[in-house]
C-alpha cells in the first residue's frame, strides 16, 4: 500500500487522491500499484458507482523519473501497465480533476477518463520524445481520433507544454474551471452521475467505448516498444540530461 495515494467512498463515489504534493504527485512503482488496487475495488464494489480522481496542488507530474530508472516495467506485468488496464477496463465512469502539471503519463491517462475538468493554471506535457521514449497509453492511438493527426502528431513530436486553453482546443478536457472551484465542479458531475442506476452507467460507458479491445492492443504495442527502448543502456544517463532540459523550460 503507498502512502502517496489516498482514497475514500462517499455518496457512491470513489475518490481517489494523488498524495505526494512535495514530488507534483510524481508517479512511483508502489503509486501505480495501489492506483491498480483501488480501481480494481471500485469496479467491484456495487455501492461505487463512480470514480473521481485528482491530486493535491497538482495533478501530476508524470513518472518519479528516479524511481522509473530503478524500477524499469520490464514487462506487460508491472505496476504501469498493470494500472493502464485497470483504468482503460474500468466499467464504471471515471472523472478527473486536474491542477497544475499534468505531465506524461499524467496527459495520456486522461484519455482514458469519462469526464475531466481542468483549472485555469493547468500545465499538459507528453514528452516522451524529449526523454528518448515512445508514447505510451494508446495516446498514438487516442490522440489522432480526438484531436486530428495534425494537432496529435505537434503534441507528440514536439512533446512541448500547452496550457488548459488549448487542452479544451484539442478536446482533452470538457471545461476550464477557476481553480477555488475545481473540486466542486468535479464533484458535482460525480454526484449528478452517483444518482444514476449503475448498470445503466455501466452499460452505456461500454457501448460508448465498444473500441476498447483495439485501445488494449494499441497500449501492448507501445509497451513492446518503451520496454525496448529501455533496453538502450545509455537511456537513464540521457534521460536525466533531457529531463533537466524539458524542466527547463516549464
Amino acid at each position: 500500500m503507498s502512502k502517496y495515494v489516498s482514497s475514500n467512498i462517499s455518496e457512491n463515489i470513489m475518490h481517489i487522491k494523488f498524495d505526494r504534493a512535495h514530488k507534483k504527485n510524481a508517479l512511483t512503482e508502489d503509486m501505480y500499484l495501489e492506483l491498480k488496487i483501488l480501481i480494481n475495488k471500485a469496479s467491484q464494489n456495487k455501492s461505487v458507482k463512480v470514480i473521481l480522481i485528482s491530486g493535491w496542488d497538482d495533478f501530476t507530474a508524470g513518472n518519479d523519473l528516479r524511481d522509473f530508472i530503478e524500477n524499469p516495467p520490464e514487462d506487460k506485468n508491472s505496476p504501469v501497465f498493470k494500472f493502464m488496464i485497470a483504468l482503460t477496463e474500468c466499467p464504471l465512469p471515471v472523472i478527473s480533476a486536474v491542477s497544475g502539471f499534468a505531465v506524461g503519463i499524467g496527459t495520456t491517462m486522461l484519455l482514458h477518463c469519462d469526464l475531466v475538468y481542468a483549472s485555469k493554471n493547468s500545465l499538459f506535457m507528453m514528452p516522451f520524445i524529449n526523454l528518448g521514449l515512445v508514447p505510451e497509453f494508446a495516446s498514438s492511438l487516442l490522440l489522432q481520433k480526438r484531436t486530428g493527426y495534425l494537432k496529435a502528431a505537434e503534441m507528440l513530436m514536439l512533446g512541448e507544454k500547452f496550457d488548459a486553453k488549448t487542452a479544451l482546443e484539442y478536446r482533452l478536457i470538457n471545461q476550464i474551471c477557476e481553480e477555488s472551484e475545481l473540486t466542486n465542479v468535479a464533484l458535482n458531475s460525480a454526484k449528478k452521475l452517483s444518482a444514476k442506476p449503475r448498470e445503466l452507467l455501466i452499460t452505456t460507458k461500454a457501448l460508448i467505448r465498444r473500441e476498447s479491445e483495439t485501445i488494449k492492443g494499441r497500449i501492448e504495442l507501445e509497451a513492446d516498444y518503451f520496454i525496448e527502448q529501455l533496453g538502450n543502456p545509455e537511456l537513464p544517463t540521457s534521460m536525466l540530461v533531457r529531463l533537466g532540459a524539458s524542466c527547463h523550460h516549464l
